[in-house]
């Protein structure tokens, strides 16, 4: 117009004319524009196109996702369009999208992000990309630009035109648009993994395989945090290809919006473009993103470390108090995971984090319906279904340690080298042989941890008595040859059809797993197998542990699936075998531990203490470097202990004075060889006997990088040691020794002074320290069960003239072990009786013993050194009366009962069973039907089951828990069962110290009682008197029922029952013919029987 205007006054028209001219001109021009304008609002006039096969993703809508020849040039494009997918709104992708894909063979995106509701239409350019997969160029293409509307209601509208021709079959690409039915503001999971920062090492954690499910807000340790908006190196954020959000977070007023995630291949930081996310702002500074998986491994989103990170909105609370008025056994959550197993089918990374696990109280675990329980034992890394696999730090609790606390450990490598702790958890051993645990939300620097559960199967039947024998000489620790059928072949026990429980043998002598190391080759196959974990008690029942395989320097190089093994009555143990994860692999039999197949332990017949050879090279020193061996054949080398003929047991000593062998680490090169051997364990106390300990050989900046074969080691009386030596498995390695310190093998405590008197050292009390008894030099006794203790003041009886070691018990070999200044002597009714007498005098049972010197060995008619005598004694009483538990504590009933003085304390307990093979106990609250017949254990623990027994004289049934109720019902009179009740069964009495009796259930006719209440009188019997009351069916002439004697299973299970009485009716619900009266016969098809549940 100013133009136009300018033209006019260079012509000669009047001024009229002029204006005139102006104003037609404008008019025409607003005119133009006006019908050049949409004259409607296109966010409401639209045409909808829903075409799957648009998707930018090939496998997200089947297989017309992929190239199918559409081509947008043949279409006639006219007005405006609102894209959908399957429904869902979408919009055309603002990202680079690899060819042959969305339906056609190029995709076009758009140039640049879609426009606000307030930015009305914008113009926008198209461009196409170029290649295939995963390598490609965005902007290879551009075609014509189009016009785009965001319109109210999260939702655009374009106005689609005819692309260029000369691009080969171009398409319009879309992407869904996600518009959440809710605000992701206020519903999110919060992913709190310090492992994605950016200034994280890279793992081999994958994406990919999460179960991306919503929307998620980012964490660290926790405070808020974002992804990050440029480009991350390589192996970083937990994973090799870290994805990164290509384009900046958005703003509130945005509400959601689509990025592109990229990820570095290392020359270009978008070499990969993965599947776009959603991202939204919230208020309160923080995003939440809507992640899915990306298009492959290794790629994980990675978090930005560098920015601010500041405590997000939410205030911690303290964590509840524990709340021990329940019972956890009772009262739980199932967790029935299968990817939770460590066994080789399910050996597979899933993807699965317990840290954003909601956990809450307690859980019992279970494999695919089966039993389970939580590994006590290394797993490999990237399994148990997720990254980091968590096990118990320690050993499960048995029945009565209640509730306990646990560390857990997470191993993140192949061979469990690199260990980490997360929060510690509380378990507990429940009645019926399983375990509940209070699981937390493990630590979240501990990347993707998951606990890792094993099956645990107790078996129907006692494997102590139920076992397959397996007597192969060639699975000895000591042998090295293989397969003798087939040379070139080792033995492998993956071919063996393993079938329940074994019981192993050595040429017809009972022997045992090995528990320590094997060194590779051994047991007649390349892998030996042996127990990774101590084998287990009597009272433990069936333990869980795990096996390890040994390969080069590592004895647990190769962990194979774990075996449960019992130890049974007679001193052996049986094993339940299962194949091995790998070959050439086979399980040990440790000659070590062989022994005579009858039920008693043979004593040895030689002591190593009194029979040894004496060891006393003097290059075996730790300060010796010569490496100079006159006695080599071929010139000077290094000493070696490989060749040397060994045989039995060896004492060392380095110029004529007592030595040891190292317990710690030995430089190479010392001791006069290349590789010194050194004690890789704890010295064993006296009462410890004979222990096995590894030997370590020190090379390079390992000290235990060699692992030789172990050998056996003994304390003995007078302060030294003995050791039966065996060939090293390493060549010019020897066993080395070092010089002892006279006041630091004594320990003197702080209060002790260290002196020596008349060439022998010793500790002296402290002057300004007050003794409480010095006429018994302070002694302490302490009784328990069949062992005792009794512990003297070493400096007072240093001082009076006597040394520790010229004290012993009436056994001269029983001698005391030196613990914090005191001299401490033990003895028991199993091993290590020392002398101990057993008495009885009608009321208690008294064992007896004394300390003495030991006698002047000096040559000459007489001697004036003085003699030690103390006698000491353990008091038990020999009657008790127990009663059964209440309703309201399912807890053990245990008499734990301790007389004045020094006297001793045993245990009884009254379990009841569902089977007469005492292997069912009822646990918590059951149902018992009327005339159901019940199984009753009495046990008594702590005392020496080999010399008492324990007797009932009498048992009888209240309605009330009052052992003396006015009406009870006798079930056992005298020790014979109650004349006037034919149900009553004694099974075992007088005989172990279990005893056994059965009877039929019944309810009380004149009390209006729901319960039953078992109370019973016995007495502890001395076997070796003989008069033990062996009750049988003569003994009890009046009685109809059943008197038996036999030897069945001790069963240790710690549980007890609450006995409840319930109307038995022909119909449900219906009481008019209920049974009250143990003497009415029932009719089993009408017995109605309710099943009550206490678990969640």
């Amino acid at each position: 117009i100013y133009c136009l205007l300018l033209l006019l006054q260079s012509l000669t028209i009047n001024t009229f004319l002029q204006i005139y001219i102006l104003q037609i001109y404008t008019f025409c021009l607003f005119m133009a524009v006006a019908l050049t304008s949409p004259s409607y609002d296109p966010c409401d006039n639209y045409v909808s196109l829903d075409q799957p096969w648009r998707a930018n993703n090939a496998t997200g809508y089947g297989q017309s996702g992929y190239f199918s020849s559409h081509d947008d040039t043949t279409t006639e494009w006219d007005g405006w369009y609102w894209l959908y997918l399957q429904g869902a709104d979408a919009q055309i992708s603002e990202w680079c999208v690899g060819s042959i894909t969305s339906g056609g063979y190029t995709p076009l995106m758009i140039g640049g992000s879609h426009p606000l509701v307030e930015d009305g239409i914008v113009t926008r350019e198209i461009f196409g990309s170029f290649t295939y997969n995963y390598w490609w160029y965005g902007g290879y293409y551009t075609s014509n630009p189009i016009q785009v509307k965001a319109c109210p209601g999260h939702y655009y509208v374009y106005k689609l035109v005819k692309r260029d021709v000369s691009i080969p079959l171009p398409v319009y690409t879309t992407v869904a648009l996600t518009n959440p039915l809710y605000d992701p503001c206020n519903n999110y999971v919060s992913l709190d993994q310090p492992w994605r920062a950016n200034n994280a090492p890279g793992l081999g954690i994958c994406d990919s395989n999460f179960k991306w499910n919503g929307w998620y807000r980012l964490l660290y340790n926790g405070m808020n945090i974002c992804m990050v908006e440029s480009c991350v190196d390589v192996y970083r954020c937990g994973t090799f290809y870290p994805l990164w959000l290509n384009g900046p977070h958005p703003q509130i007023e945005d509400g959601v919006v689509a990025r592109q995630v990229c990820a570095n291949a290392g020359s270009d930081c978008c070499f990969f473009q993965s599947t776009p996310i959603n991202v939204k702002a919230c208020p309160g500074n923080y995003y939440v993103y809507e992640f899915v998986s990306p298009m492959f491994c290794n790629m994980a989103y990675c978090t930005d470390i560098l920015i601010d990170i500041y405590y997000h909105a939410y205030s911690s609370t303290a964590s509840p108090q524990d709340d021990f008025s329940f019972d956890p056994c009772n009262y739980y959550d199932v967790v029935d995971d299968y990817w939770r197993n460590t066994i080789e089918i399910y050996n597979f990374y899933t993807g699965h984090d317990d840290t954003i696990v909601e956990w809450d109280g307690w859980y019992r675990l279970f494999l695919q319906g089966n039993s389970a329980q939580l590994s006590e034992w290394c797993v490999n890394y990237m399994t148990c279904g997720g990254y980091t696999p968590l096990v118990l730090g320690g050993s499960h609790p048995r029945l009565e340690d209640g509730i306990v606390s646990r560390e857990i450990y997470a191993y993140s490598d192949g061979q469990c080298n690199s260990v980490s702790r997360s929060h510690p958890i509380q378990v507990k051993a429940c009645p019926g042989n399983y375990y509940v645990y209070k699981l937390v939300k493990p630590d979240v620097s501990i990347p993707m941890p998951t606990y890792c559960a094993v099956n645990f199967t107790y078996p129907s039947t006692d494997p102590c008595y139920n076992y397959n024998e397996l007597d192969d000489s060639w699975r000895a620790t000591d042998n090295a040859d293989h397969n003798w059928w087939w040379w070139w072949w080792t033995w492998c026990d993956r071919y063996t059809n393993w079938n329940g429980w074994y019981r192993l043998f050595y040429q017809g002598n009972n022997v045992e797993m090995p528990d320590s190391c094997v060194s590779p080759g051994m047991c007649g196959t390349d892998i030996p197998l042996w127990l990774n974990g101590s084998l287990p008690q009597l009272e433990d029942g069936v333990v869980v542990r795990q096996v390890c395989g040994s390969w080069n320097s590592d004895c647990c190089y190769y962990k194979s699936f774990p075996i449960q093994v019992k130890a049974c009555p007679g001193n052996y143990y049986v094993y339940e075998l299962m194949t091995p994860a790998f070959c050439n692999s086979a399980f040990c039999t440790d000659i070590d531990t062989i022994s005579p197949t009858s039920t008693m332990t043979l004593l040895s017949l030689v002591n190593p203490c009194e029979n040894y050879n004496v060891l006393s090279d003097a290059w075996r020193a730790t300060n010796n470097t010569n490496h100079y061996n006159f006695t080599f054949p071929w010139g000077q080398s290094a000493w070696s202990d490989t060749f040397i003929n060994w045989n039995g047991w060896y004492r060392l000593f380095h110029l004529g004075e007592n030595a040891e062998m190292p317990d710690s680490c030995v430089a190479k090169g010392m001791c006069g060889t290349f590789i010194p051997l050194w004690l890789n364990g704890s010295y064993p106390q006296l009462e410890d006997g004979v222990v096995t300990r590894q030997v370590c050989g020190s090379w390079n900046s390992d000290c235990c990088y060699y692992k030789s074969s172990p050998i056996q080691v003994k304390a003995c009386p007078g302060g030294y040691y003995v050791y039966q030596f065996v060939p090293p498995t390493i060549c010019f390695s020897a066993y080395c020794t070092a010089t002892v310190d006279p006041c630091e093998e004594l320990n003197c405590t702080e209060d002790e002074l260290c002196w020596e008197i008349h060439g022998v050292y010793g500790c002296f009390c402290n002057q300004k320290e007050s003794t409480l008894h010095p006429e018994s030099y302070d002694a302490i006794e302490v009784c328990e069960g069949s062992s005792g203790s009794i512990s003297l003041s070493l400096c007072q009886l240093f001082e009076s003239g006597f040394s520790g070691n010229s004290l012993h018990l009436n056994d001269p070999s029983c001698r005391g072990t030196v613990q914090n200044g005191r001299l401490v002597f033990y003895f028991d009714n199993d091993d290590h009786i020392c002398g101990t007498n057993l008495m009885a005098n009608g009321t208690h049972i008294i064992y007896k013993n004394s300390i003495k010197s030991t006698g002047n060995s000096t040559e000459g008619p007489i001697n004036r050194k003085k003699t030690l005598v103390q006698q000491f004694s353990c008091i038990y009483e020999l009657t008790q009366t127990l009663t059964m538990a209440t309703a309201l504590n399912p807890l053990q009933s245990i008499v734990h009962k301790t007389l004045p003085g020094s006297v001793g304390m045993y245990q009884v307990r009254m379990i009841p069973y569902q089977d007469p093979g005492f292997s069912h106990p009822y646990n918590g609250s059951a149902d018992i039907e009327v005339n159901q017949r019940i199984y009753v254990a009495v046990i008594v623990q702590g005392v020496d089951s080999r010399q008492i027994a324990t007797v009932i004289d009498s048992c009888w049934a209240t309605p009330e828990n009052e052992r003396n109720f006015a009406d009870p019902w006798h079930l056992i009179i005298n020790k014979c069962p109650n004349p006037k009740d034919n149900t009553v069964q004694v099974l075992q009495n007088g005989v172990f110290t279990t005893a056994r009796f059965s009877f039929k259930m019944f309810t009380f006719n004149k009390y209006p009682f729901n319960k039953v209440f078992l109370h019973c009188s016995i007495h502890l019997c001395l076997l070796q008197n003989n008069n033990c009351a062996m009750v049988s069916s003569d003994h009890c002439p009046h009685h109809r029922g059943t008197v038996l004697n036999r030897e069945l299973q001790q069963c240790s299970v710690n549980t007890m029952l609450v006995i409840k009485n319930y109307k038995v009716g022909s119909n449900p619900g219906d009481d008019t013919n209920s049974l009250l009266d143990e003497q009415r016969p029932t009719n089993g098809g009408s017995m109605c029987r309710t099943v009550r549940s206490w678990n969640r």
